[in-house]
């Protein structure tokens, strides 16, 4: 097996086994018909037919990069949906080898032996491309938005760590621009990649600075156009739309475009509130039960992504009320296990982040602040900063669509595309660590053994 990993074409073969992979799995979905909110954004959506709309849809419409390779699409093979399936799962399969060069990257840097390295990262992108949990994100063709997004944070995020390792200012500051573009592209995918810049920063005071502030304040020029985007995202997008909302038929306009993004049809933009279905106005659901709702939430997507039994693309998930108080759920509704009073979310939410922040503090040096292997667990440096990483990484992702900002929908499985990579690297790690305790301990007890046996 260490042979396995350790073979100079492991990378190729890597990319080549999740490719193969993922193919083999999705392949039976290439002719599944629109669905949803399908018919409204593609099937029903007469801008994407005509190849004059297209600056117009690419600089000007919400989610404009997405629509834009929708109108690709139209314009290869019309509303033939193999089309439209094959190019969901392109984009799947490149992020799933996208994750695996970004965690091969993070995990060379921490001095991992080379087998090691290679195993987790192969088997957390192959978990992350094979999980039932992406099905909606790859076969629910209106959800490349999700999917895009995070391949586009994904790529940012490489060029990132590329950059931190060249010397060559000319070099650097083309790959640190890149970043930018990539970020651009991102969130003109979907709204939710706002949250690339805290990753990066957090990966740079992690990976890169060595839980010290002087290699975020030598990269200050950069993280000041990054914030800048950020800003200008949040002030020209976000704060008009009200928050994070996912384009269901409540936020689309009678054109089949978003109202929100100031879209005008023959008959004008639609009124305000025919598309509002996020932000503090949304009808029935005030910020304090959405959050309520939303501790619950997290913890089931922590359980989906552990056992991914009863998927919906719909869930009629009950509303919280009162944190102390056990929410009501509908007649017929079908969930993994009775939901509890949102406190004892909120328990073993808080119990997981102490164990991120505990995790990161013993991967820090008292004096120095520069990690000390002696004091990571599992006996390798960098694993529990890793752990500690990720697991910010999951909560990070979520969080535009898991707070206090309503969004009629409380609960979709493809706001897990990016977040579950967080969830697989640290079972993973936590696999690959257990098993190298065991058999550390079993060969001590073997040479123990040796040795009385020769006296």
């Amino acid at each position: 097996m260490r042979s396995f990993f350790s073979a100079r074409l492991f990378p190729v073969v890597a990319a080549a086994i999740i490719c193969a992979s993922v193919i083999v799995v999705y392949s039976n979905t290439f002719t599944s018909a629109f669905h949803l909110d399908d018919f409204r954004q593609i099937a029903g959506n007469p801008r994407i037919r005509n190849l004059t709309y297209l600056p117009y849809i690419l600089f000007q419409e919400l989610r404009g990069v997405t629509f834009h390779t929708f109108a690709l699409n139209y314009l290869a093979s019309g509303l033939d949906v193999t089309g439209f399936h094959l190019v969901n799962t392109l984009i799947h399969i490149i992020s799933s080898i996208l994750s695996y060069f970004v965690l091969a990257a993070t995990f060379t840097r921490l001095s991992w032996p080379v087998p090691r390295v290679r195993a987790v990262a192969f088997f957390s992108a192959l978990l992350f491309a094979l999980h039932p949990v992406q099905t909606q994100s790859v076969t629910y063709i209106v959800q490349r938005m999700e999917s895009l997004s995070a391949l586009f944070c994904l790529l940012a995020l490489l060029l990132f760590i590329f950059a931190d390792g060249v010397k060559r200012l000319q070099s650097k500051i083309l790959l640190y621009f890149g970043v930018l573009f990539t970020y651009v592209m991102a969130f003109y995918s979907k709204e939710i990649a706002i949250t690339l810049p805290a990753l990066i920063i957090l990966y740079d005071y992690y990976f890169l600075s060595g839980f010290g502030l002087r290699g975020l304040v030598k990269r200050a020029p950069f993280y000041a156009l990054l914030l800048t985007l950020l800003i200008y995202f949040a002030v020209s997008t976000i704060i008009p739309l009200g928050g994070f909302g996912d384009l269901s038929d409540g936020a689309i306009g009678s054109d089949g475009l978003s109202a929100a993004a100031g879209v005008v049809s023959s008959e004008g933009v639609a009124p305000r509130e025919s598309w509002e279905s996020a932000g503090f106005n949304v009808k029935g659901l005030s910020p304090s039960e959405y959050m309520y709702t939303q501790l619950n939430v997290l913890t089931y997507y922590i359980t989906l992504l552990a056992v991914p039994v009863n998927q919906n693309i719909d869930y009629d998930f009950p509303v919280s009320t009162s944190l102390f108080k056990a929410p009501k759920v509908k007649g017929g509704t079908v969930l993994n296990y009775p939901q509890p009073p949102s406190v004892v979310s909120l328990l073993i939410l808080a119990l997981i982040l102490c164990a991120a922040f505990y995790l990161a503090r013993h991967s820090v040096g008292p004096a120095t602040g520069e990690a000390e292997s002696s004091k990571l667990s599992g006996g390798v440096r960098g694993t529990g900063a890793v752990a500690s990483f990720f697991i910010f990484w999951f909560f990070i992702t979520l969080s535009p669509t898991s707070s206090f900002i309503p969004i009629i929908d409380v609960i979709f499985e493809h706001r897990l595309y990016l977040a579950s990579l967080g969830f697989f690297v640290v079972g993973v790690l936590a696999i690959v660590t257990l098993s190298e305790r065991i058999f550390t301990s079993l060969d001590r007890r073997g040479e123990n053994g040796a040795s009385s046996f020769r006296r």
